[in-house]
C-alpha cells in the first residue's frame, strides 16, 4: 500500500496483547506543507501540542523524510532538524517540535510502549540524545509502510507483528545511526531522497526537475549522480515504481483500471493501456485476469 495521503491511526488495545511486552499505540504520516499550521487539530487531545509542548506516556518515533524544522525539550535549546532526522521521544519527557514555516516537512511516526520496549531503548539509546541522524533510508521508511498496512487492518494478532517490526526498525534505526557517519557522502542522502519522492508522488506526477528543486540541486547534477548511483534515469526509475504498483493494484485490488490509471500518475486511461502493453506484453485486463487473488483462489 502506497501512502501519498496524511494517514493516522490510534490503535485500541486488550490485557492479551499487553502480556506481548510491547505494543503500538499510533502510527501514521503526514505533510506539513509551508505556511501551514502545525500541528494539525485532527488527533487525540493527549497528542495535540500547546505553547509549553506535550508529555506522552509512551515512546514515539518520529521521522522527518522531507524539510527541516526544529526539535526542543524542557531542558534543552531548540536543536535543528534536518530530512533523515528521526527523534525519538521518551516518555514522561515535555517535548516540542515543528517545521520550519518556509520548507514545512514529512514526518512518519511510530509510538510504542511495554517492558520490552523500556529495555530496548533504555540500553541502547540515551535520553539525552533525542535526534538520531540516520539519513533517508528507504529500508526505514518500508517499515513505517508495513506498520501502517497491519494498523489499518486491526486484525486479531496484528499487535504482535507490529512489535515485531518495531523491534526491527530500532535495530534498524541504531545501526544506521552507527554507520551513517561512517558513509560521509551527502550524495548518497540526496539520493535516497530523490527516490523517496518519486515513490511517494506517483500519482502527483512529480518530475526529475521538481525533485531537484526540493532538494536544492541542479537538475543536471541529480540526473547524473541519480545514474551513477542507481544504474537507471530518474524517469526510467519512474516508470518501474508506476509499473509495480500498477502490477500489485490489478493483482491485489477491486479498483477499475480507471481508478489504478489514476492513482499510478497517468492523465488518461489509454495512456495507462498503453504503458502496461508496452511493458508487459499483455493489457491490464489480462494480467489481471491471470494474477488477480480473487481469480487464483477460484482455482
Amino acid at each position: 500500500m502506497a501512502y501519498k495521503q496524511d494517514f493516522s491511526k490510534y490503535l485500541v488495545t486488550n490485557a492479551q496483547d499487553e502480556k506481548w511486552g510491547m505494543l503500538c499505540t499510533t502510527v501514521g504520516c503526514q505533510n506539513a506543507t509551508p505556511h501551514a499550521p502545525y500541528p494539525v487539530s485532527t488527533h487525540p487531545s493527549d497528542y495535540n501540542f500547546t505553547k509549553n509542548g506535550r508529555i506522552l506516556d509512551e515512546y514515539q518515533l518520529v521521522y522527518i523524510t522531507e524539510g527541516e524544522g526544529w526539535f526542543q525539550t524542557a531542558t534543552s535549546e531548540p536543536q535543528r532538524i534536518e530530512a533523515g532526522t528521526i527523534l525519538l521521544i521518551f516518555p514522561g519527557e515535555r517535548h516540542l517540535y515543528y517545521p520550519n514555516p518556509e520548507t514545512g516537512w514529512r514526518e512518519m511516526w511510530v509510538g510504542f510502549r511495554g517492558p520490552q520496549a523500556d529495555a530496548m531503548t533504555g540500553n541502547f539509546f540515551a535520553g539525552d540524545h533525542p535526534l538520531l541522524r540516520v539519513g533517508v533510508r528507504e529500508s526505514i521508511v518500508a517499515l513505517y509502510r508495513e506498520i501502517m498496512e497491519l494498523a489499518q487492518s486491526d486484525v486479531r494478532g496484528c499487535q504482535q507483528v507490529i512489535a515485531g517490526i518495531i523491534a526491527h526498525l530500532l535495530g534498524r534505526i541504531y545501526y544506521d545511526r552507527i554507520h551513517f557517519a561512517a558513509r560521509g557522502n551527502k550524495n548518497t542522502d540526496k539520493i535516497n531522497q530523490a527516490q523517496l519522492m518519486l515513490r511517494e508522488h506517483i500519482s502527483t506526477r512529480i518530475s526529475p526537475a521538481e525533485v531537484a528543486a526540493r532538494l536544492s540541486m541542479s537538475y543536471s547534477l541529480l540526473r547524473n549522480l541519480f545514474k551513477q548511483m542507481t544504474g537507471v534515469s530518474m524517469s526510467a526509475y519512474q516508470q518501474h515504481l508506476k509499473l509495480n504498483l500498477a502490477k500489485e493494484l490489478l493483482s491485489n485490488s477491486t479498483k477499475n483500471i480507471s481508478e489504478i490509471a489514476y492513482e499510478t500518475g497517468f492523465e488518461s486511461v489509454s495512456r495507462f493501456c498503453c504503458f502496461f502493453r508496452q511493458h508487459m506484453n499483455i493489457t491490464a485486463s489480462e494480467f489481471r485476469a491471470k494474477n488477480s487473488i480473487r481469480q487464483l483462489k477460484g482455482r
